[in-house]
């Protein structure tokens, strides 16, 4: 596997996913920010069988074992425009774009994420939420500037920056005692600490979005070329993960075992002269017309019926890692994005004020909000939280539903 591949593996880290991940088709998914989980819409799982299971490894983010695995297709034509080297000439044409990128997610278990309101002076907020959060994490301020999860610190909050012409500002405070064995350890990251931030934060009125443990996700795309193509030897780390070591595969006996369980796949030995195979696999440089192999003279392949799905093909793969060991070269990038698998815990019908109660000052601020009283300040989450009966506007029917949501809680 490449070095930068290894290098992300050790900066990610993963858990297991809780419950299904909401999801929506998408585009141009190396660029993923933060988001309410659409991403994840119409992607197919992936049972990699444990041949990713090197990419979530890492420390404060979870364990090698627990993350999932996805993929979706894309397919469409577009107009590109590119120079002949050879002429000068200009050329536009229309090009087919193909293919089903894989990627591996991993829930964050041990980090939530702050949104502070857009309306807010940005310094002076920040600073009221470090004085609550220093309440829970004594000394945290000292690190709060932190902007890579590499550091020494049991826990630390580092700032993610969003948005184009309207900046919002988002935290994610990262605790990794939730992975400690200490006694001290098992209530630093309690669901308590989340829900006592949380409120502390919403009753200052400092926030409009509030994500806990494990409701926020790396995920990492992996660079997959064909996925049964293989390379005759290996490099993986050593057991110390000190240096690699090269692995020798018994070939023979993987193409006997491909013609017993899969029959009606090819299993064929690819040298630097098979151009047509080079081309199907991936392994061709169309500027230079020629094979290319990395440093390598030949490769071996499992070549699938051209009818095949891609999850199929992947499957086919996953099999022959779980049984050899062995796994088409692959990377990632050492950068992973943090994609919101949860819900906002501020989303709450009734509680216009947000601070995660519905009592009497909600109807009171609906009320004035509804007359056109210029003091009743509602935030956007507000007016969502204020419109009970989903008409898209905020009128005494909803003060009435706050009024009776009141008294059932009385």
């Amino acid at each position: 596997m490449k070095k930068r591949m290894r290098f992300a593996a050790m900066l990610a880290g993963a858990v297991m996913l809780c419950g299904a991940i909401p999801a929506a088709p998408v585009s141009a998914l190396h660029c993923w920010g933060s988001a309410s989980g659409a991403e994840f819409h119409d992607m197919t799982l992936l049972d990699d069988k444990g041949m990713f299971a090197a990419i979530p490894r890492g420390e404060g983010i979870g364990t090698a074992d627990n993350y999932q695995v996805y993929t979706y297709h894309y397919s469409y034509d577009r107009d590109e425009t590119w120079t002949d080297l050879d002429t000068g000439e200009t050329k536009t044409e229309r090009r087919h774009h193909e293919g089903n990128p894989v990627y591996v997610v991993c829930p964050r278990e041990n980090e939530l994420r702050i949104g502070l309101r857009k309306e807010l002076d940005h310094d002076e907020a920040e600073q009221k939420m470090f004085e609550i959060l220093e309440k829970y994490y004594p000394g945290i301020t000292e690190f709060s500037r932190i902007t890579t999860p590499l550091a020494p610190q049991r826990y630390y909050v580092y700032q993610v920056t969003e948005g184009v012409s309207d900046l919002e500002y988002y935290y994610d405070l990262c605790d990794r005692s939730k992975y400690d064995s200490t006694e001290e350890a098992k209530t630093a990251g309690s669901p308590e600490i989340s829900d006592g931030i949380l409120r502390d934060l919403a009753e200052a009125e400092l926030i409009s979005e509030f994500y806990t443990w494990g409701e926020t996700a790396n995920y990492q795309e992996v660079w997959y070329g064909y996925p049964t193509a293989y390379f005759p030897t290996r490099q993986k780390w050593n057991s110390d993960h000190t240096a690699p070591e090269e692995i020798t595969y018994d070939w023979t006996s993987i193409e006997a075992w491909v013609q017993v369980h899969h029959p009606e796949c090819e299993f064929v030995r690819v040298t630097l002269e098979d151009t047509e195979l080079a081309k199907k696999i991936g392994r061709y440089l169309y500027g230079q017309n020629k094979a290319y192999f990395d440093d390598r003279d030949e490769m071996y392949a499992v070549i699938p019926p051209d009818r095949i799905t891609f999850p199929e093909h992947f499957a086919i793969a996953a099999e022959l890692y779980e049984k050899f060991g062995i796994a088409s070269e692959w990377s990632c990038p050492a950068s992973a994005a943090a994609p919101l698998i949860g819900q906002n815990a501020l989303a709450s019908p009734g509680d216009l004020n947000i601070d995660c109660t519905v009592d009497i000052s909600d109807a009171v601020l609906a009320a004035k909000f509804v007359s056109g009283d210029s003091s009743a300040a509602v935030t956007d989450l507000g007016k969502q939280n204020a419109d009970l009966n989903s008409d898209g506007d905020i009128n005494l029917d909803d003060v009435t539903v706050i009024l009776k949501m009141i008294a059932k809680l009385i």
